[in-house]
């Protein structure tokens, strides 16, 4: 059992040293990597009666510089640099693909608590660490092309302006659909979709089972009307009996019934045996696409029906930021910093 007599902090290497005792404990009991930060955030301020702020009050703080302000930047950095991407938290859906001229690019959706992100595509700042907090009145910012793995500067470089549009309309798709379910996480059908959702966008993305991208991205959206005829009021059996049926769940639905969104060509993109997953029957990567694509309308249709309060508020530019919205120090963590 360590002692939890507070010591003092008289350097940052002082604080490295408590964290790293407080990074053993919750290896002894079980704390996932993605887990300790901010436990470990709540239980120095505990230990020591502090009131931190969680979001930092000094973002980049010098190493000698140990005020209130600085000490959660100083935690954070900590965390990040043991654990990286380990200490990301898992969540879904998380992912997504985008199509450039037949390339499949895995997007990867971030976390966004609250507020507003707005996104550019600019080769000229792929790399660029954009800050994850924003100062009022400045929004977030981020660069689509460093969401896309595995991009590199000659790829980006090589994509012509005139696809920027094309792009900018998949992201935004893929983003308001992750902020709509985001928002509705608390109910299990919903919960189940987002699952199903990236299940199908990394069968998507591998190439080896199209027919099992398909059969998710129908589980996904057949999950996300049933819940909202589930919040509507409708009877369990008679959505039970509908099954994977695509239309007779939209009869049941007086908020999808009639839907100019969710059409019969939309619909029956999106339709599949049972017997694709098992490559009974052959799917095509088009097809896949196809089904993904449609799943992403119907889901967002479906889920905006249920009544929350969304996350966040996003914007993507079909290019570079225009002059003026974009700041290297204010958006941009500087080079050499954590």
């Amino acid at each position: 059992m360590m002692d939890h007599t507070p010591k003092p902090l008289n350097t940052l290497q002082d604080l490295h040293d408590e964290l790293s005792a407080l990074d053993d404990e919750m290896r002894k009991n079980g704390v996932p990597p993605h887990a300790r930060m901010f436990r470990a955030w709540r239980d120095f301020c505990l230990r020591r009666g502090l009131a931190l702020n969680f979001r930092p009050t000094i973002e980049d703080p010098s190493p000698d510089d140990l005020s209130l302000g600085a000490l959660t930047a100083h935690i954070s950095n900590w965390f990040k640099q043991r654990y990286d991407t380990r200490s990301r938290i898992v969540y879904s859906p998380s992912i997504g693909v985008i199509d450039i001229d037949g390339d499949r690019l895995r997007m990867s959706v971030p976390m966004i608590q609250a507020g507003q992100v707005d996104v550019e595509i600019n080769p000229a700042r792929l790399g660029y660490r954009y800050r994850r907090i924003a100062r009022s009145p400045r929004s977030l910012k981020d660069n689509l092309l460093n969401l896309l793995d595995g991009m590199t500067q000659q790829y980006a470089n090589s994509l012509p302006p005139s696809a920027y549009a094309a792009v900018a309309e998949q992201a935004a798709l893929i983003i308001s659909v992750y902020n709509e379910m985001s928002a509705r996480l608390a109910n299990t059908l919903v919960k189940e979709a987002a699952v199903d959702l990236d299940s199908g966008a990394l069968a998507l993305m591998d190439g080896v089972s199209q027919g099992h991208a398909r059969w998710s991205f129908l589980q996904a959206a057949e999950k996300s009307i049933k819940a909202l005829l589930q919040f509507d009021g409708v009877p369990y059996d008679k959505y039970f009996k509908a099954g994977h049926n695509l239309y007779k769940l939209q009869e049941l639905s007086t908020k999808l019934k009639g839907s100019k969104v969710m059409t019969s060509a939309v619909i029956d993109a999106v339709l599949c045996e049972a017997k694709v997953r098992y490559g009974e029957i052959p799917s095509s990567p088009t097809e896949a696409m196809a089904a993904y694509r449609n799943s992403l309308l119907i889901i967002r249709e479906a889920l905006k029906g249920i009544a929350t309060q969304r996350r966040f508020g996003a914007a993507i530019y079909p290019g570079p930021f225009p002059d003026g919205h974009f700041d290297a120090i204010a958006d941009c963590v500087p080079p050499g910093k954590p």
